[in-house]
């Protein structure tokens, strides 16, 4: 793997403000190169903040509202436009929800990519983080709070083995959601794809899917830790604001049962903590910086109390509390 490959994420994202410094944090102490935000519509003060971290140097964050639907597809129209990432750059679309658990050498993107030299593709399979019990929403980071999981080997619902796709520009022509589409080169071959373990994918990702399979899965390298749900309280806001990429899609009871699994404790992403904590700090460290992720916090909490007094809130609330940290699938 060329040294000169840079490591460049795409997210579109809407009122994730209490989160995205930690994820900034997070994916910086990976050793990304850029991260390219596009926010749509929001009203929790993340543009505010995104904005303070552009006018810092640690994002690139473009306003991606438009009254037309399809955020997500748009902003990763709009990114591939752009000469954000090069032809040998690795671009790396995730969600704010997603953090990347490199779980080999120094635990950077650098050491996944140097484990597997001939790779030019690769996917990441999630692992389900469930609400692991909290019920109220805190200011700490999501890594710390919730640390239980799906096991690595459970194959329902579908979305425990959804993977995401990191992939050199130059061999692909459009994001997809969970994977790249239109190949520029020719054949299967010459994508050089490979799964978390580093094994070759096969063949009929040519065509389509969006999961792993028995014969793909593969956490040995790296995983996508989804954090889908956080604490009861903030899935409440997370319901108000609906699945930002998904219109119409119905956030309830029936959701977070699907994806609340808590049966296995997992902290192998603990491993780049120290950095990760350090580069946190730092960045709280610019007195705007501090407020705007405040204020996020209180609109956060705000809406929370808000939504609680509603009738149809109060009662998925009260069913929420009721399911514990159970899981179906």
């Amino acid at each position: 793997m060329s040294q000169d490959s840079r490591f460049v994420i795409v997210t579109p994202m809407k009122n994730e403000g209490p989160f995205i410094l930690e994820w900034v944090a997070h994916n910086l102490a990976l050793g990304v190169d850029e991260i390219a935000i596009y926010s749509n519509d929001c009203t929790d003060g993340s543009d505010a903040l995104l904005d303070r971290l552009d006018a810092m140097g640690k994002v690139r964050h473009f306003d991606n509202s438009s009254p037309k639907p399809g955020p997500q597809r748009r902003a990763y129209r709009r990114f591939m436009k752009s000469d954000l990432a090069g032809d040998d750059d690795w671009i790396i679309p995730i969600d704010a929800d997603e953090f990347i658990n490199v779980k080999t050498g120094d635990n950077t993107l650098r050491a996944l990519t140097d484990a597997v030299p001939q790779a030019r593709t690769l996917s990441m399979t999630w692992r389900l983080f469930g609400n692991a019990g909290v019920q109220g929403y805190k200011d700490d980071f999501l890594t710390d709070q919730f640390r239980m999981a799906a096991p690595e080997m459970q194959r329902r619902p579908p979305q425990a083995w959804g993977l995401k796709t990191m992939f050199h520009r130059r061999l692909w022509g459009h994001i997809g959601v969970h994977r790249p589409k239109r190949p520029t080169v020719e054949s299967f071959a010459d994508t050089h794809w490979v799964n978390g373990s580093g094994q070759p994918m096969p063949e009929r990702y040519w065509e389509g899917s969006w999961r792993s399979g028995p014969d793909s899965v593969g956490y040995d390298l790296v995983q996508l830790n989804h954090y889908a749900l956080k604490s009861c309280e903030s899935y409440l806001v997370k319901k108000a604001r609906g699945r930002a990429h998904h219109g119409g899609d119905s956030l309830g009871l029936e959701y977070w049962q699907k994806m609340n699994h808590n049966r296995v404790e997992d902290r192998t992403i603990d491993a780049i903590r120290p950095r990760k904590a350090a580069i946190y700090e730092e960045l709280l460290s610019d007195p705007e910086l501090r407020r705007l992720h405040e204020a996020c916090c209180d609109t956060h909490r705000n809406m929370i109390a808000t939504l609680r007094s509603a009738p149809e809130f109060g009662k998925l609330m009260d069913s929420l509390l009721a399911t514990g940290t159970e899981a179906t699938g």
